[in-house]
């Protein structure tokens, strides 16, 4: 059976694969009009939440682009609109990330509102810092649902799940796996910002690569993300 009869037979619910999650964090988060809903950070392999991810965020970006075509923007609106968007990660497969992430050294994390996937991170470890050669972790891919950021179709639905996700991920990397407090990855450009001006990543020029920008996060500012002093 390849990767696309696998996907198949899981969406028409045909196959039901045994997951290996198990919720690790609950909370609450506000919409955009300071409503309250709860969350929960599912942690563990599930090629069926990442399959659910794929279909619900795909959807949404359906109807975004179906949005943006029967506006008639002109050429130049239309760049604009487009380059306003946060979607350099788009074109992610999650089910396909579950197929080929699925060993011991990735962890999985999933948060979960409104019977809805709202993120989703998956990070390899070990990884050697490049600050001072302690092992910390790596995220392979992070990303939030695109409702939950500014398109022209709706405001965000929920903000901050970005760095939720991350933290419960680096509390687990040290709680439960023995990692020194730290994390790196490759950012795409859109995401730079967040990572270097909100939560205080540093670049690493060489480990660049084509458009992906190395950073890492330094000790102090981990312990600050735990919120240990």
């Amino acid at each position: 059976m390849d990767i696309e009869e696998l996907r198949q037979k899981i969406v028409s619910g045909e196959l039901k694969l045994e997951s290996s999650n198990s919720v690790i964090q609950t909370g609450e988060l506000l919409d955009n009009e300071a409503k309250s809903f709860k969350y929960e950070i599912s942690h563990g392999w599930d090629i069926t939440l990442s399959s659910n991810c794929d279909r619900e965020w795909g959807a949404f970006y359906i109807s975004l682009f179906e949005f943006i075509h029967s506006r008639n923007y002109s050429k130049e609106e239309l760049l604009k609109i487009l380059s306003g968007i946060q979607m350099e990660d788009k074109h992610w497969d999650w089910f396909k990330k579950s197929y080929v992430y699925c060993s011991d050294e990735y962890e999985w994390f999933y948060l979960l509102s409104r019977g809805k996937p709202q993120g989703a991170c998956i990070f390899y470890h070990p990884k050697e810092s490049l600050i001072d050669k302690e092992d910390i972790f790596y995220i392979e891919y992070v990303a939030v649902a695109p409702w939950n950021r500014e398109t022209p179709i709706t405001n965000r639905e929920f903000k901050g799940v970005g760095t939720i996700i991350i933290k419960c991920a680096l509390r687990y990397a040290v709680n439960e796996l023995g990692l020194k407090p730290g994390f790196s990855l490759h950012s795409l450009p859109q995401a730079r910002d967040y990572y270097e001006k909100k939560i205080g990543m540093i670049n690493f020029p060489e480990r660049d690569k084509a458009k992906l920008i190395y950073l890492e996060m330094p000790r102090d500012k981990s312990t600050e993300m735990l919120g240990v002093s």
